[in-house]
């Protein structure tokens, strides 16, 4: 008798410890948020960048000819602009995800309060290229 609850007690904690282990979770919490294209693209072009500036550092240290340099600069700037071509039709697309992470990089970068309008209604610094407030949906008074 003593054996069977001990087995029933063990296959209990075995059984608590594996079930969470092994269950999905469809919680919006546990769900990985898939990179879009444009998202792939912006990496892409910082890269791309990184290695131009490398490029531009192991020429200067005289690591590269001129036109060893002149050659894989003139390619790699022909790649970013392709990149860049491609992030501005993605933009151009009339994609709600892409107009807000849009406008949410812009205010991430932004001026830094540098030509910002005033919202009379709720004091809120506002881009200029808003025509209502992003807090309270006021009209803007552009001066």
């Amino acid at each position: 008798m003593t054996y069977v609850i001990c087995a029933i007690l063990t296959a209990g904690v075995v059984a608590a410890i594996c079930v969470p282990l092994f269950r999905r979770d469809n919680a919006l919490e546990s769900a990985i948020i898939e990179e879009t294209e444009w998202d792939l693209l912006q990496r892409r072009k910082e890269v791309l960048l990184g290695n131009i500036q490398d490029l531009d550092f192991e020429y200067k240290c005289g690591k590269l000819s001129k036109s060893d340099y002149q050659q894989v600069r003139s390619e790699m700037t022909a790649g970013v602009a392709v990149v860049l071509e491609h992030i501005e039709q993605l933009e151009k697309s009339l994609d709600l995800d892409v107009l807000i992470r849009r406008e949410t990089d812009s205010r991430k970068i932004g001026d830094k309060g540098k030509n910002q309008t005033l919202c009379a209604a709720c004091g809120i610094k506002n881009p200029p290229s808003n025509k209502f407030c992003s807090e309270c949906g006021a009209r803007l008074n552009r001066s």
